[in-house]
């Protein structure tokens, strides 16, 4: 099965570094650029909009009429990434069987590319460099569920599929104690400490704003190009899940930026005594 790969990023600036401290490590600032090539948008025809956005669905299949508005409102869309690209199939096919092909599938069919344990292989064809990170952390290895062994979650777990939606102080404690709570005594402690954690991601949305803001950006240039690399970094290390790691190196960012509003805040009382 072939996906697009490969898709056009957009230049590193302070920019997508302050989006996501924005967005508290989410998948959406490792999102590909749109590449301009909507085949809706250029008046191309896709099968797969005009066959799934029929409002017939509501009634007759409610389950892909939902998939479709989802996707229809989605980063996912925005960004030209097409049913094709994670179901595969043939989108300019005019026929069911050119389109589906041999290749798509449901989510429940093994080899599947939306399969439960192959979702972050999928998502990875895109996000790349967070697929990297959540190799390493042990929700990988619970992917595919053993003997007496509870299964992991996947990328659609925290985040939801076409409509994808982005962990926050707010939201993450609850997500996490989906499956870490006292009753499956499954480490009960990580919710809260995941939350303390994007506390500090708000504190370095603060900081970064202010030095942004308050600093002569020919001063404050180097200083961002170190900082933005450190911060898109952070993102991946979020999905190792490792929280002690993710912890120290949130302290350290957070201490560098407070060094560095500290320079600010004085240099503009200098400048106005």
């Amino acid at each position: 099965m072939q996906y697009r790969r490969n898709r056009r990023r957009a230049p590193r600036s302070r920019g997508p570094a302050l989006l996501v401290i924005a967005l508290t490590l989410s998948l959406l600032p490792f999102a590909a650029t749109a590449s301009g090539d909507d085949p809706a948008a250029a008046g191309q025809a896709n099968s797969c909009i005009e066959c799934h956005s029929n409002p017939d669905f509501l009634v007759t299949a409610k389950k892909l009429y939902d998939y479709y508005q989802d996707w229809e409102i989605s980063v996912h869309h925005q960004e030209d990434v097409g049913c094709e690209d994670c179901h595969g199939g043939n989108s300019e096919a005019r026929d069911k069987k050119g389109a589906h092909g041999t290749e798509v599938s449901g989510g429940l069919t093994a080899g599947s590319a939306v399969s439960f344990e192959n979702i972050p292989a999928t998502c990875g064809n895109c996000h790349d460099d967070i697929y990297a990170g959540f190799r390493e952390s042990n929700h990988f290895g619970h992917l595919v569920k053993k003997k007496q062994e509870k299964q992991g979650p996947n990328c659609v777990t925290c985040h939801g599929s076409m409509n994808t939606t982005v962990l926050n102080v707010n939201t993450v404690e609850q997500t996490c104690q989906r499956c870490h709570n006292e009753q499956t005594a499954n480490h009960p402690e990580i919710p809260d400490k995941a939350s303390d954690i994007l506390n500090r991601f708000l504190s370095i949305q603060r900081y970064y704003r202010y030095i942004g803001i308050r600093g002569d950006p020919a001063e404050t240039q180097a200083f961002f190009a170190v900082m933005d690399e450190r911060v898109r970094d952070l993102s991946v290390l979020w999905h190792t899940f490792d929280l002690p790691k993710i912890d120290k190196e949130t302290r350290f960012v957070l201490d560098l930026l407070k060094t560095k509003r500290a320079e600010v805040r004085n240099l503009k009382r200098a400048e106005n005594p």
